[in-house]
This record gives structure tokens, C-alpha cells and sequence, in this order.
């Protein structure tokens, strides 16, 4: 029997396995046909017993920008994160959430419970004329329906050319923050395009360009200022909040907080995770401090691995952000909060997590719906079971990392099945850069390169940093990865980002609005202007 059909079956028995488990802890029974709806489609059957007995919980979600696995100190002692180490003890951590490797694709993962191949497969730049497709309903959306307060602040990066493409018009009641994929640490200003008449600002509250606050204070201070401000103005006890802080840190320009004395760039970098945990620090006593941590479920995680160049560790494993391999994209995580039962607490767990079961778990938690719509269908699974403990096992088998075509029209990507992880195509930044990527140059990422001659295969559970390709040792488990991995080449994929530039246009939007970056294809709105 292969591994694929052992792996059929054996998820089969256990998925029949859940409604008698669930018959001894928190979770609401449910049926076997129930059970493998929820694996197949990610829809929550019912919501979950302990929480249906009170008020429906609030969600907080801290989401850090390039934290390396390694640059956490509960996953390396030479790092020090004091508050996530002490928060995540208390709750559960994730030790193989995946990501995608960069930015955009994890957020939209994450806000639309598809692989990134399905709604974005690659960073956009501020000049392009893209979105993230209005058709699918983003979380905050689905969660706002049933009766939760929705806010955002930090990093959008999920397209701005339209008003439409706002996270004020796709479910967040609120932000503030900024729409680009970086943003200087101080005044807010991108590094590019530079138009004309100079750099342009990256910061609105609401739809209006942030003025006051522009140059003002430290991106981040600002962002869980009002995080904290949002937590302590909400009234817990007329409805659950669910508040998404997407950090800036520790993602380039690489700029110490003020209170930092940084001369070299690996102070900076060190200090802007201590400003992460300073930021969850803060976030975390503002719920304490109005009685509601006890009904909240908080969750952090990072959005990719460190990037070559930038002192961060993705130690112990391969790779770097841009990058397939584990170093990539398996991200530091955890969740804490009162609405873990107290059973659950104080474990770590290996089983596979999606960045796109978010949406299921959180929409089974809060008795919302999973959302069907848009070009593709839904990726995401409720692995509420898992986590809580009433399931043993990941309810997840297989995570499509990538796949999307190359430049000579050839299908590259990352497919993990159980233990076995696929790489297909040339894939960089092949090596082991240690508990520092200060020395790696991000301009040469083909220096180090592997599988491009032909595919790689991996057993990550034995051999998570990939040292060892059992390609030619397991021929058929390669064919059978393989086979899939074309299979999956029949799934939607959303249509290339093609060089569909605006700079021009963008750049008089952009100096209409007073030097701030807004959407460029409706600029004359009353409220992009300020």
C-alpha cells in the first residue's frame, strides 16, 4: 500500500474518532459525517461547547513582519523575548505553522483561508493596478456579520489601487496603519517609487491620509497605541472585538526603536524584536486591564522567515525568506488567552498548521461562516480539535507551500504531504545560515541553489533542516509527490501579476492626496483626500 493511501486511510479512522473524543473534553460532539465536512471543507459543524456556554470570544491577532523561527527566544536562548516566552508557555505553541515565504501571500492566505497560489503568489509594488479579488469574504468580514467589532492596524499590503481593496472596505470597521509592503520606521515614507516630487508617505487612519501622526513617533509605538486604545474603549460586555495587529518589525529599513542604542545592524535588528515583544507585552495587560483576557483568544505569529541581510535566525533550519525551505516558512507561533482550557495549556505541538486554517478556526470558534465564494474554493481547516487536545493529530495532511509557473513556463513550488515535503525547481538561498543572516547578501540568492536539475525530497519530520535529499533512495514516494504536485496544477491559480505599472498615475494620485499613498484609480473620493 503506498503512502498516499495509508495516509487516506489512516485519516479516515481517525476522523471517525473525533465524536467519541469530543464526548470527553470541551469541544461540542459531533458526527463522523460532520467530522469529515470539517476536514474536507474547513467548516465549523457547531461551535465549540466551552465557548457556546458564554459571550462568544474576542480574537487577537499579532501577526510580526520577517521574524525568523530562531529570532524568538523560547526557540533560541541566544534571542531575548521575555513576554512571548512566558505568554506561550502559558498557552499552546505551534511549532510547524507554515507560511508563505514572503509577505503578501501569507496575508492573504490568512484573510481568505486559500494557498497563496490560489489569491497571490508573489509580493505586488505599490504602482500596480492589483487587489486581492472582492469576490472572496475576508475573516474580519464573515466574523464582523456576527456581531464582532473589527479593527486593524499596522501593514495592509493586500492591494490599494482601488478603494474597494481598503481593509475599510473588506470588513475592518477601523485602521490604521499603512497599505505598502514597507514603510520607514519614523516617517513613514517608501523607499519606492520615488515620484517626482519625493518619496511618498505610507500611513492612513481610516481612508484619510494620517497626518497628525506622520513623523511623528515609531511606526510600531503608534500601531499598539492604538491597539491599546481600541482594547480599552471597547465595551467587552456588549460584544466580542476581534482586533488584527500586523507589526512593521522586524522588517526593513532595519531602524532601532528611539529607546535603542544600535551601532551595528544586529543591535537593530535585536532591538526591534525586543519592540515585537514590548508590543505584545502592551497588548496583552490592555486585555488583562479590562477583564477580558479571560475571553480571548490571542494569537501570534510571524508572516515569513528572516530575510538574507538581516541579522535575524531562522536557526535551526535551511533557508531564508524568498525561500522554500523550512527556514522560509515555518514561523514562530502561539496562542494563549483564557478560552484555552486549562487542559490544553503548556504544550507544544508538531502537527502541520496552515496560515489559511486561521479562517476556519477562528470562524468555528466565533460561529461564523467559512467562506465559498470568489474564484476558489476554501483551503482552510478548523483545527480548533487539534489544538484543544480533543484530537491527537493535526487534522491537516498536505500543504501546498507554492506553485506557480517559472519564467520558462515550467511549474516550480513546494508540496509537504505527512513527513515528506517536494521541492520542484531551482530553489534558493539552499544553505544553513546559523543564528545570524547579517553576512547573507540578499543581492546574490542564487549564490546558493538547489533542485534545479531536478526535484528534492525530503523527510522534515526526521530531517527538519533538510540535509539529507532521499530523492533517488524513495523513487515511488517521489513519483507520487510528484504526480500530485501536477495535479495541482488543474486548480485555480490566480491569473501572473502582469507589468501592469501606474507609476505615473499613482504618483499624481499620491501628490494629490498631500505626498500620502492612497488608491490611485478613484483618488477624487472626498475621504482619500483628507
Amino acid at each position: 500500500m503506498t503512502f498516499f493511501r495509508m495516509a487516506t486511510a489512516t485519516c479516515f479512522l481517525l476522523i471517525l474518532t473525533v465524536a467519541q473524543c469530543a464526548k470527553h473534553q470541551h469541544w461540542e460532539s459531533v458526527s463522523p459525517g460532520d467530522s469529515l465536512m470539517l476536514l474536507q471543507t474547513g467548516t465549523a459543524a457547531r461551535p465549540a461547547r466551552g465557548l457556546s456556554a458564554r459571550p462568544r470570544p474576542s480574537i487577537v491577532f499579532v501577526l510580526a513582519d520577517d521574524l525568523g523561527y530562531g529570532s524568538i527566544g523560547y526557540n533560541n536562548p541566544e534571542k531575548s523575548t521575555p513576554v512571548m516566552d512566558a505568554l506561550s508557555a502559558s498557552g499552546v505553541r505551534l511549532d510547524a505553522l507554515y507560511a508563505h515565504s514572503i509577505c503578501s501571500p501569507t496575508r492573504a492566505s490568512l484573510l481568505t483561508g486559500r494557498h497563496s497560489y490560489k489569491v497571490l503568489d508573489r509580493n505586488y509594488l505599490e504602482d500596480q493596478a492589483w487587489g486581492i479579488d472582492v469576490g472572496y469574504t475576508m475573516l474580519p468580514a464573515a466574523l464582523k456579520a456576527v456581531g464582532y467589532r473589527t479593527h486593524m492596524v499596522g501593514k495592509w499590503h493586500q492591494g490599494f489601487y482601488k478603494a474597494d481593496h481598503l481593509p475599510t472596505r473588506r470588513g475592518f470597521e477601523t485602521f490604521f496603519g499603512f497599505l505598502s509592503g514597507s514603510a520607514d520606521h519614523f516617517n513613514q515614507k517608501i523607499d519606492e517609487p520615488i515620484c517626482p516630487w519625493g518619496r511618498p508617505v505610507s500611513l492612513l487612519d481610516g481612508e484619510s491620509p494620517a497626518k497628525a501622526f506622520n513623523g511623528t513617533v515609531y511606526s510600531d509605538v503608534a500601531f499598539t497605541d492604538r491597539a491599546v486604545e481600541l482594547i480599552g474603549s471597547h465595551n467587552f460586555s456588549s460584544g466580542p472585538l476581534f482586533l488584527f495587529v500586523a507589526l512593521s518589525n522586524p522588517h526593513a529599513p532595519f531602524e532601532a526603536p528611539p529607546w535603542a542604542q544600535a551601532t551595528t545592524r544586529q543591535m537593530a535588528y535585536d532591538a526591534m524584536v525586543r519592540a515585537v515583544d514590548d508590543s505584545v507585552g502592551r497588548i496583552s495587560t490592555a486585555l488583562t486591564r479590562a477583564n477580558a483576557m479571560d475571553n480571548t483568544l490571542f494569537i501570534f505569529s510571524s508572516d515569513n522567515g528572516a530575510s538574507m541581510g538581516s541579522s535575524g535566525s531562522n536557526s535551526p533550519f535551511r533557508g531564508a525568506k524568498y525561500s522554500n525551505w523550512e527556514g522560509g516558512i515555518r514561523v514562530p507561533a502561539f496562542i494563549a488567552g483564557g478560552v484555552l482550557p486549562e487542559g490544553a495549556r503548556g504544550r507544544t505541538l508538531k502537527g502541520m498548521i496552515s496560515m489559511a486554517d486561521w479562517y476556519a478556526t477562528l470562524a468555528g470558534i466565533a460561529g461564523a461562516k467559512v467562506d465559498y465564494g470568489g474564484p476558489a474554493p476554501s483551503d482552510s481547516i478548523n483545527q480548533w480539535p487539534y489544538i484543544t487536545g480533543v484530537y491527537p493529530w493535526s487534522l491537516r495532511s498536505e500543504i501546498v507551500h507554492e506553485h506557480r509557473l517559472s519564467s520558462n513556463n515550467s511549474r516550480v513550488g513546494a508540496l509537504r504531504v505527512g513527513n515528506w515535503k517536494l521541492l520542484v525547481g531551482t530553489q534558493y538561498a539552499a544553505r544553513l545560515y546559523g543564528d545570524s543572516l547579517v553576512d547573507a547578501d540578499p543581492r546574490k540568492p542564487a549564490e546558493f541553489s538547489a533542485c534545479g536539475n531536478s526535484p528534492c525530497l525530503f523527510d522534515v519530520e526526521a530531517d527538519p533542516t533538510e540535509s539529507t535529499d532521499l530523492a533517488l533512495a524513495h523513487p515511488q514516494v517521489l513519483q507520487e509527490l510528484l504526480h500530485r504536485f501536477e495535479e495541482i496544477g488543474k486548480d485555480y491559480h490566480v491569473p501572473l501579476l502582469t507589468e501592469n505599472w501606474e507609476y505615473q498615475g499613482a504618483c499624481d494620485a499620491w501628490e494629490k492626496a498631500g505626498g500620502f499613498v492612497v488608491p490611485g484609480s478613484d483618488v477624487s473620493q472626498d475621504c482619500m483626500l483628507g
